[in-house]
């Protein structure tokens, strides 16, 4: 009969969690000032060149944006799939909002369908009563 060896070495376990001090760590660091610096300046570029289009083109967008997630987000896609139709994929990942448009959107749209999932849930039990 063989020994089982443990899946979690017991030394392991006695180690103490750096991970927090990794991370303070790297939220110290000149790398990352320099990442939030970069992704400002990128931000504040692209709201730049959206307020010098002129209105009509303003409006285009902002219907064709609202449109395109709103439509993809009801067919339940994922937060690539958003990107995808949008057609930013891959390069749609380093959008920060956009995985926070995406999760309120997603949740709205899951609670908008179990709703009617339980209203028809409870329709076909009335009718099942009914018939009785």
């Amino acid at each position: 009969m063989t020994e089982e060896k443990p899946v979690v070495n017991s030394e392991e376990l006695n180690k103490p969690n750096t991970l927090g001090d990794s991370l303070k760590e790297w939220w110290s660091s000149d790398a990352y000032k320099e990442m939030q610096k970069v992704h400002q300046e990128s931000l504040e570029k692209a709201v730049g060149k959206y307020f010098m289009l002129p209105e009509s083109d303003k409006l285009d967008m902002v219907q064709a944006i609202c449109y395109i997630m709103c439509k993809a987000e009801q067919e339940g896609t994922s937060h690539r799939g958003l990107q995808d139709a949008l057609g930013i994929y891959p390069a749609g990942f380093w959008i920060s909002e956009l995985m926070t448009v995406h999760n309120s959107l997603w949740s709205y749209y899951h609670d908008q369908k179990q709703e009617k999932e339980l209203k028809d849930d409870l329709d076909a039990l009335e009718d099942f009563m009914k018939k009785d």
